[in-house]
């Protein structure tokens, strides 16, 4: 009778990493899935962003610009933004080319060459240059997607560490024990860059080649509150039809059109 119980305890025991492998192998069907799925768009991405550097190297700029926003429509990359900000400038649309240059930071915040052309074009236009602090700087080290992926693979990588031995009947050991700790502080760091770059995030930038003028109620014939120049940034503060209540980097508030505006 003793040897039946403990047939049957161990036949359950083994039925469990069974359950277990067969649950970490759905993943990979499942990536394999998504990775058929996403290959015509990736090639399609490349053959256009190959179009317009030829373009841009043939110095068809207008054209290069059509590739590159073609590019963009298909996936969006901070190289083909850089690149679609460098094919606008030399057309004379420098407003556009910042909207371009700050996406491409957005997405890309550790790339010096973006950040150094930014900052060229942005003195270029007479524009401000924000001071930032150590802990800004630290969560601008990766993209806010790049901080979303760390946090949500750590979340998982707790559940899992927390799970798996409870369903293989096991207590968790001290490997176990550190992982889940080194995971729990990486989600924490991970979070807190996303709450510090969420606070920071500038809602768009003026793209209109001329200052557009700020008015003090949403009407084009309300009194003018001020001036926000080509290229500058601003954090939307209300919105009403089609007119948008803006703060500009000069600490300058009041009403503009929707279409001077380009949200990031």
């Amino acid at each position: 009778m003793n040897l039946l119980r403990k047939s049957a305890s161990d036949a359950a025991y083994s039925a469990s990493p069974r359950r277990i492998n067969l649950f970490l192998k759905i993943p990979k069907f499942i990536l394999l899935y998504l990775s058929a799925l996403a290959a015509p768009w990736l090639t399609l991405h490349a053959d256009n962003f190959e179009d317009g550097v030829k373009a841009y190297h043939q110095s068809d700029y207008q054209e290069a610009a059509s590739a590159f926003e073609r590019s963009l429509s298909q996936m969006e990359s901070a190289a083909a933004h850089h690149n679609l900000a460098l094919s606008l400038y030399q057309q004379q649309r420098p407003a556009e080319a910042i909207w371009q240059l700050e996406r491409a930071v957005r997405l890309s915040p550790a790339n010096k060459n973006y950040l150094f052309k930014l900052g060229a074009l942005r003195q270029q236009l007479g524009l401000y240059q924000q001071t930032t602090t150590w802990w800004q700087i630290a969560s601008n080290s990766l993209s806010q997607r790049s901080w979303i992926y760390i946090a949500s693979v750590c979340f998982w990588i707790i559940i899992a560490a927390i799970l798996l031995p409870y369903m293989a009947g096991r207590k968790p050991r001290i490997l176990l024990k550190l992982c889940i700790s080194f995971a729990a502080i990486a989600l924490a760091l991970s979070s807190a860059a996303l709450v510090i770059q969420s606070t920071r995030l500038v809602s768009g930038v003026i793209i209109s080649n001329s200052p557009v003028s700020l008015h003090h109620a949403p009407a084009s014939a309300a009194p003018e509150a001020g001036i926000a120049r080509p290229g500058e940034r601003a954090q939307i503060l209300d919105q009403h039809n089609q007119f948008l209540k803006i703060q500009t980097e000069a600490d300058i508030t009041g009403w503009i059109h929707s279409k001077s505006l380009r949200q990031l």
